[in-house]
């Protein structure tokens, strides 16, 4: 979800608002001095979305309600919270004019999280009691408030779930919950799910082996296919066009006749490499056979032993037992991999027969070539130029198809990719349900390491001194550094540690595709806390992160001010107040309030 516009509304002829605040495609910068109004400006943007808010008396009184205006996935909406003590947000879509009302928190998130693809699943509160996550659980990963929000990395308006912050990045992430309040039921959802992608996983490949098998062997992509194919037509529409036809049509059968011999010299390669698996398959299959005839002869002698007494005085003594055992293991083992090397080369005979074909087939339009080409001189103009025309005709008919076949398996691959990559996620979600805390998912190993990695990098942005390099990220992603924990921290090196911290998350965040928030809001960071430099730096390297990725920055600034680049746009405080100018204010035809790109 990008930020499209913002508009607050005034109560009354006197009330305060604003015109429309365009956010830009990259960073959107507030700048104006204590007391110009930018933390409402701020605050609205999570207000509307229906984050909880504490406006002063003079905002509920003269703003009668914001409207927010985002973008997901070329949808659009409209929402608009009234200033009220009294829950009320309207949304409507662009192109619909169905209008939705939700009057408490509970509802607007449930409607924002399906529009933005998200599926929270029932968690577990700390009185160990069912409930969902809210848009004031999650929000607080991407909104940092001025007030507390650069106290730590996640700082909400409240905390009743277990382990939510653990369970809000879950959520942002696409990784199962840690402490879902219906693991049982979501455990054989998944299953059953998992079962289905395998098939569809092992549909695929056979499919795209069979679509490999028909597109050839050689090994061209569809660009160059296309390229070929270019010639191929301009070729044909030079001879149609050409004063010397004859002389040209000699030339291409000529050209044809080379290509045609060199693909046959490639397609006898791959048939005598193939036929050199099915003899090694064999070798290697009579080796075995050798192997098992030997199991057997030593389960012979054992059998024997057994039967002496001197040996074995007692019935069932056991003196043999692990031996037997052994040979039982080793046969079954053996066998299977008969099995497996039959089912290879036969699968390698097919295509030895069907690559045979293509073989025979090419030998017979390479004599047809060459027949046409060696015609005696009383018809060799009008039959090799007619040969030559269904020739390159031929040949772009071949081509073309086989450039479908090929962007076909192409567009195959692609899913199964997905497919992979959806077992991977299911499986990282059966571990997480089966295990509780769900350290087993690969998944969350990753992005632990991953976000320790972009921690260091952030901190070393922002000259962070006497914070230890030794990072550690423990399952529910929380940070130490070396033996510190974020709470020891104050001063400038909790604040250069928060926005570290915040940063690298949005970063990793956005890397990995994830759309269901696409911006991070900075509301007035204590710039006495940091230098103008080492806050540029910052900066600049999440304005690199906007130019590479579908993400938006917006930040509030008193003393650093941000010179903005394409792509960027400054909001700036337009309306007379009684000492400075102001961000809201009465709006009228004289007044407009204006931004600067």
């Amino acid at each position: 979800m990008k930020l499209v516009k913002l508009k607050i509304h005034p109560s009354g002829k006197d009330g305060w608002g604003s015109k429309d605040l365009v956010f830009a495609s990259d960073i959107t910068q507030l700048f104006g001095p204590n007391g110009a109004g930018k933390t409402p400006v701020i605050h609205s943007i999570a207000f509307a979305l229906g984050y909880p808010v504490r406006y002063r008396d003079d905002i509920m009184a003269k703003c009668s309600s914001a409207s927010l205006t985002v973008e997901h996935e070329e949808d659009v909406f409209t929402f608009e919270r009234s200033f009220s003590d009294k829950f009320h947000i309207q949304v409507s879509e662009r192109g619909s004019n169905e209008t939705h009302i939700f009057y408490n928190e509970q509802e607007i998130s449930e409607y924002l999280f399906s529009r933005l693809g998200l599926t929270p699943l029932a968690l577990t509160t700390n009185k160990n009691e069912p409930t969902y996550p809210y848009i004031s659980t999650f929000l607080p990963l991407f909104y940092i408030d001025q007030d507390a929000g650069y106290t730590s990395a996640y700082k909400p308006p409240g905390s009743f779930i277990k382990d939510q912050y653990a369970e809000m990045i879950r959520l942002g992430i696409g990784i199962a919950p840690k402490h879902s309040f219906e693991a049982k039921r979501f455990l054989i959802e998944k299953k059953k799910e998992l079962d289905l992608v395998n098939i569809q996983i092992v549909n695929t490949e056979e499919f795209i082996r069979k679509l490999e098998e028909q597109s050839g062997v050689d090994n061209v992509s569809v660009e160059e296919l296309e390229d070929e194919l270019e010639q191929l037509r301009d070729e044909l529409e030079e001879l149609r066009n050409s004063f010397d036809a004859t002389n040209d049509a000699d030339y291409v059968l000529q050209r044809l006749i080379r290509e045609k011999q060199n693909e046959r010299l490639n397609l006898s390669a791959s048939i005598k490499d193939l036929e050199s698996r099915v003899s090694g398959f064999n070798k290697i299959k009579g080796e075995i056979e050798i192997e098992i005839n030997t199991l057997s002869l030593n389960e012979e002698s054992r059998r024997l032993f057994s039967s002496f007494k001197d040996i074995c005085a007692t019935p069932g003594c056991g003196l043999f037992t692990s031996s037997s055992d052994s040979y039982g293991k080793n046969l079954l083992y053996l066998r299977d991999q008969i099995k497996d090397l039959d089912r290879n080369a036969r699968f390698q005979e097919i295509r030895v027969d069907e690559y045979s074909s293509s073989l025979k087939k090419l030998d017979e339009e390479i004599a047809s070539l060459e027949s046409n080409l060696t015609k005696e001189e009383g018809d060799s103009q009008t039959t090799s130029l007619i040969a030559a025309i269904s020739a390159l005709t031929r040949s772009i008919i071949d081509r073309q198809g086989k450039k479908e076949v090929m962007e076909r398996t192409e567009s195959e691959k692609r899913d199964y990719v997905q497919l992979l990559n959806r077992r991977r996620g299911l499986q990282g979600d059966i571990s997480s349900f089966e295990g509780g805390a769900g350290s087993n998912d690969i998944r969350i190993l990753e992005f632990r390491n991953s976000y320790r990695k972009k921690i260091i990098e952030w901190l070393d942005v922002l000259s962070t001194k006497n914070v230890s390099r030794d990072v550690n990220v423990d399952s529910d992603f929380n940070v130490q550094f070396g033996t510190e924990k974020l709470s020891q921290f104050s001063g400038s090196t909790l604040l250069r540690t928060v926005l570290a911290l915040r940063a690298a998350f949005f970063e990793l965040f956005i890397s990995m595709g994830c759309a269901s928030i696409e911006f991070l809001i900075f509301d007035t960071p204590r710039q006495h806390d940091i230098e103008t430099k080492d806050f540029a730096a910052f900066i600049a390297k999440l304005k690199n992160i906007c130019k590479d990725n579908r993400a938006q920055i917006v930040f509030s600034t008193t003393e650093y001010h941000y010179n903005a680049a394409e792509g960027d746009v400054e909001w700036q405080p337009e309306f007379s107040g009684f000492e400075q100018p102001m961000y809201l204010g009465v709006i009228d035809n004289n007044q407009l309030p204006s931004q600067t790109q």
